[in-house]
């Protein structure tokens, strides 16, 4: 894979045109994935999808890395240095800003596993994860330990090494299998304790999958984390065992998920991730204490680490250093990792593009420079629309009903938060009116208004009750392209429909797909609708990719059709209809096709981008450029390529 990356740095294309990198750029803000913390205390190393941070305690960063290309799934501290292990089952040891590759393809087929692999490390020992096997010892001398079956299937797949690297302990569904090392004699299997497990909505979920492992740092105790959590007083989801005696005590704690766990370096606190705030324990007078981020947030805290005495939570807020009462002493800032939703203005100098914190950047097209960035939404965007004029930006929220506005020239929100809709399809001519949901309402009379205020008491006209997943006004202002999901008895369809906004309710024409079609994406005009097909196969409900096909909404005609062998994960069409785009699951490159001569392009992808869901693909207004979500060099968020 590497070696392909660096050897294709272009493809050529028919006539001896080629695609070629226009820019690159970075948008700030990105989240945290993995933290830790060196066993001195004198380096903090954060992750983000396959970024590497390295930073003082204060948050300087000293150096950015892109270590292998694929995304990160285990970071632990060795002394002054960092281990870590990639998607691929790549091993690697950061040492003064510098990588070594210690192993490769550790796991056989990573994309088959039913968790990503795991990493441990003490004493010297290394342990790595794949599926049901772990490898035990030095990278060339593994020995290999095969675990036994699991009757359900594996949502967790953690495993640790003690302190002084003579016990192993791995999940498996709802036990916890514990070896001596170097031996890998079993050792008692520990469960969930009796009176844990209980009813919920009437349903019996017993016992609970062990979630989260974490030996204490003198290797006397193990703290396990438990995959379901109930709503009822002093639930139990986290459980401190005596490895002398084997008995185990729950912890008083919070009605969340635990996929993280770490004891402090005295062992008396212990500290897990959550859904808004990372949860500390005081292990002496056994009690929870109060969480030092916001609850009801829904950052989602994906690790946690000690630094000192202080807390490191890694979120979609990024890695944040917070004393345990909660104030923040330090920030470890990386570059978002990738683009999930970018939009061009009219006349294609101007990109819009949002990340995973719901934050919105405005990009100056042609150098890849962020002219401003806002904190639009608490945590995802859904859509990005600019007026025709190029000087309002609206964008909605993923996680709720809701819409913005924004100056172009300065980032300042302007106008009120309209509720009730986050799905923007457009403007008419001459930004006269803006559509939503179904919705034509005057843009002078919306941005009147201050506050908040809901779609339906605004002034304007319905065209119809939309139920659409997206929509996009035609380049003429006088009608919209809607594509709207219709459901099966196996799967879902999609459908395209063109509604004039001057006979209201009146459909044009429209085109409807039965089930084992997905990723619906039209031109503006209606005229062009490529979508990714599947085959479902009963009574299992099967899905094997068949091909990205290219139809005419207006007379139903298949117009081309190019097969798949994975997944497509992004899709995007021209805005003259002329060319298609995507992400195949599996397959290192962007394929760019001609819809009329079907011939395709080939262009390298960062392997990072076959294992992300939601990676732009944005055309410019005038088809000459494509914006790919992700970059190409460490600290890139996303790469503008010209097309021939």
């Amino acid at each position: 894979m590497k070696r392909l990356l660096l050897s294709l740095a272009l493809l050529t294309a028919s006539g001896g045109e080629a695609v070629r990198v226009q820019a690159q750029g970075n948008v700030p803000g990105g989240p945290a994935d993995l933290v830790a913390v060196s066993d001195d205390g004198q380096t903090v190393a954060v992750t983000s999808a396959a970024q590497l941070g390295l930073f003082r305690p204060g948050g300087e960063r000293l150096a950015l890395l892109l270590p292998t290309g694929s995304s990160l799934t285990s970071l632990i501290p060795a002394g002054q240095d960092f281990l870590a292990l990639d998607r691929s089952g790549t091993l690697l040891r950061v040492h003064d800003r510098q990588v070594s590759v210690l192993a490769r393809d550790l796991c056989p087929a990573p994309g088959r596993l039913p968790g990503p692999p795991q990493l441990a490390f003490a004493a010297d020992t290394f342990a790595v994860r794949c599926g049901d096997v772990v490898l035990v010892g030095q990278p060339g001398q593994w020995r290999k330990l095969a675990l036994p079956p699991s009757a359900a299937p594996l949502p967790f797949t953690a495993l640790a090494l003690g302190r002084d690297g003579r016990q192993l302990a791995v999940l498996q569904g709802e036990k916890v299998l514990r070896y001596a090392l170097p031996s890998l004699d079993a050792l008692p299997t520990l469960t969930r304790l009796p009176g844990e497990d209980t009813t919920f909505m009437d349903e019996p979920l017993t016992p609970a999958a062990a979630s989260a492992l974490a030996f204490d740092p003198a290797g006397k105790r193990l703290a396990v984390g438990w995959g379901m959590s109930f709503p009822k007083a002093y639930n139990q989801s986290v459980t401190v065992y005596d490895l002398g005696t084997g008995q185990g005590r729950s912890l008083p704690t919070y009605a969340d998920w635990t996929g993280k766990l770490a004891f402090s370096a005295d062992g008396r606190r212990l500290l897990a991730d959550g859904t808004s705030s990372p949860r500390i324990w005081d292990l002496g007078a056994w009690k929870r204490l109060p969480p030092p981020q916001k609850l009801n947030t829904y950052i989602g805290v994906r690790d946690v680490a000690w630094l000192g005495g202080n807390v490191i939570s890694a979120s979609s807020l990024g890695a944040l250093a917070l004393t345990p009462a909660g104030k923040q002493v330090a920030a470890y800032l990386l570059p978002q990792a990738r683009l999930t939703l970018a939009t061009y203005s009219a006349d294609g100098k101007l990109l819009a593009g949002s990340g995973e914190n719901g934050q919105i950047h405005l990009v100056d097209a042609r150098t890849g420079k962020v002219r401003w960035s806002a904190a639009a939404h608490p945590q995802s965007v859904a859509s990005l629309r600019f007026d025709r004029a190029g000087t309002l930006l609206v964008s909605g929220d993923g996680n709720s009903s809701q819409v913005r506005f924004w100056d172009v020239r300065s980032g300042k929100p302007v106008g009120p938060t309209v509720t009730g809709v986050n799905n923007i399809a457009g403007f008419t001519a001459g930004d006269r009116e803006l559509v939503l949901s179904g919705r034509v309402v005057p843009l002078a009379k919306v941005l009147a208004r201050q506050g908040e205020v809901f779609l339906g008491s605004l002034p304007g006209r319905t065209y119809r009750k939309s139920g659409s997943e997206a929509a996009d006004v035609t380049p003429r202002g006088d009608a919209v392209c809607e594509r709207t999901a219709v459901f099966g008895n196996h799967g879902i369809g999609v459908r395209a429909s063109l509604w004039s906004l001057k006979s209201l309710e009146k459909v044009q024409f429209g085109l409807t797909l039965p089930e084992g079609h997905r990723m619906a994406v039209t031109t503006p005009d209606c005229h062009i609708l490529a979508v990714a097909a599947q085959e479902i196969s009963a009574p299992d409900y099967a899905v094997r990719p068949l091909a990205v096909e290219v139809y005419d909404p207006q007379t139903g005609k298949k117009v081309r059709s190019w097969p798949t062998a994975g997944r497509v994960r992004s899709l995007a069409v021209s805005p003259d209809g002329g060319q298609v785009a995507y992400l195949e699951e599996g397959r290192p490159a962007l394929f760019i096709g001609n819809v009329t001569t079907g011939k395709q392009t080939l262009w390298p992808v960062p392997p990072v981008a076959l294992e992300l869901e939601n990676v732009a693909l944005t055309f410019r207004p005038d088809g000459k450029a494509l914006l790919l979500g992700v970059g190409r060099q460490a600290g890139t968020s996303f790469t503008v390529l010209g097309l021939p």
